[in-house]
């Protein structure tokens, strides 16, 4: 009896790893291809994201399973036991698919002469939708600049927001459209004495224009054309 229960505990088990497997793939597709696309998914940490919801999806349900299922049991009694797994499990996604979410990067603001990632949590805390945001960019990720007149009310503004842990580069009243700065963006762009000096050879010869960029966990380079128009993001050598 005991070795045919440890034999349906673990088909129960095998069935449940198999469907949380293809569930898997899509969250995995989310992340890669929507969420963080690109170099993103290195640059920002994507492996804790994946980590996590494997952690949900192909451990927590298949062992509850394993655990609880038993085919002694009445058909409504396991049908309860399932249940109250599937609901464990997608409770345990659904939170950790909303922080995996809040953290993906949005945009790409330039403060000072460096372009930071921003998520979108930064703008919730300001009351803002990414839709408010999306006024200054049509890019995607957008990309932003953050100015500042140096005036009184401002540096208050400032402080006040950085009290609430939210940096310069995320405060969407300091932003403007880069459409608008094109000449204030080039400014800042690596002089190719510094791509030289600390950067790959080849950088020097292409025909963009090359930003620092800064994610969570990488640095970044940033190519802009001469109408600062997004053509690439890679991972700083």
């Amino acid at each position: 009896m005991t070795r045919d229960l440890i034999k349906t505990k673990l088909k129960a088990s095998a069935i449940h790893l198999g469907i949380s497997a293809v569930i898997f793939l899509g969250i995995l597709y989310l992340i890669l291809v929507e969420w963080y696309p690109g170099v993103f998914f290195e640059a920002e940490g994507g492996w804790n994201g994946i980590m996590l919801m494997a952690a949900v999806d192909l451990i927590l349900g298949p062992s509850l399973t394993l655990i609880i299922f038993n085919h002694l049991k009445t058909k409504k009694e396991i049908v309860f036991d399932l249940s109250l797994i599937a609901i464990v499990q997608i409770s345990a996604l659904i939170w950790g698919g909303m922080q995996v979410y809040a953290e993906r990067p949005v945009a790409l603001v330039m403060w000072d002469d460096i372009f930071y990632t921003v998520t979108e949590d930064y703008y919730r805390k300001q009351g803002l939708s990414l839709k408010d945001v999306a006024t200054y960019s049509n890019e995607k990720p957008l990309i932003i600049i953050a100015v500042t007149d140096h005036s009184v009310e401002q540096l208050e503004e400032i402080q006040k927001l950085n009290e609430q842990k939210i940096p310069p580069y995320a405060q969407v009243h300091l932003y403007q459209s880069v459409k608008e700065n094109v000449d204030e963006v080039l400014s800042q762009q690596l002089s190719e004495d510094l791509l030289t000096t600390y950067f790959k050879q080849d950088l020097v010869k292409t025909e963009y224009h090359v930003f620092l960029g800064k994610a969570k966990n990488r640095n970044l380079l940033v190519y802009l054309d001469s109408k600062v128009d997004l053509v690439e993001i890679k991972i700083r050598p």
